[in-house]
């Protein structure tokens, strides 16, 4: 196996070549030699060609069919199985021209079909394609995960708002409930509940709403109960 870059590997296209002959992988190589936003890495050997893809993350895979060891389809059908490859488009360059080959490689996982060597324009011209079609479809399927990670937290945002909405009702509601007109004594104070009975202010109250009191005495009531602890005190 031979993994040789055309240039470096800040390219826009990444096109592997999975063949077992040394003479093909030459020959593309010199074909792409002058693209300089092509990024050329070659397999000779189709056991290493699934981890050599899920390290270098090709935008094409140009595939032999006729190898040894693991041939052609069998991989290609190995790529679509893979999470991390099964869109990764597949371009076969094969020596056969018969349909009945070409029908099995579509079926097999392929996007396109070249028979080889093929015209240097033309495979150029293939490779942008299908690489061209891969950048846009992994630029629209990070923008799905971005959308439906912000719809999430929408989602999430709102469930928080309707339950302090519905928080702030239950507040309300226990309001509500001390509004309106209260029957209250002019003298004593106290308020006529539903039940037709005079309860103390704090009481009824503390009943219809989460109202605690601390009891304690004002300045001025202070001053009338020691007044009036005092005229009781017996004389000097």
């Amino acid at each position: 196996m031979t993994d040789t870059p055309v240039s470096g590997d800040t390219t826009a296209y990444m096109v592997l070549l999975v063949d077992d002959q040394p003479i093909v992988g030459e020959t593309v190589r010199h074909m792409l030699s002058g693209s300089p936003d092509l990024n050329f890495h070659y397999c000779a050997d189709s056991a290493d060609a699934i981890a050599i893809a899920e390290r270098i993350k090709p935008t094409v895979i140009l595939q032999d069919l006729v190898m040894p060891g693991i041939d052609g389809l069998t991989l290609m059908r190995r790529y679509r199985d893979n999470p991390a490859l099964k869109d990764v488009p597949v371009i076969v360059l094969s020596s056969k021209e018969d349909a009945t080959v070409k029908r099995d490689a579509f079926v097999a996982g392929a996007n396109d079909y070249l028979v080889k060597i093929p015209d240097k324009i033309e495979l150029v011209a293939r490779i942008r394609l299908h690489s061209n079609a891969c950048i846009n479809q992994h630029q629209r399927d990070e923008a799905y995960r971005a959308l439906r990670a912000s719809q999430l937290e929408l989602l999430d945002a709102n469930a928080e708002l309707r339950s302090l909405n519905q928080k702030l009702e239950e507040a309300l509601s226990r309001v509500k409930q001390l509004s309106g007109l209260l029957p209250i004594c002019s003298y004593c104070k106290r308020i006529r509940n539903d039940q037709d009975y005079w309860e103390q202010v704090d009481s009824y109250v503390a009943q219809h709403s989460e109202v605690q009191f601390s009891h304690g005495i004002c300045p001025a009531c202070y001053e009338s109960v020691i007044a009036e602890i005092d005229d009781h005190k017996p004389g000097d």
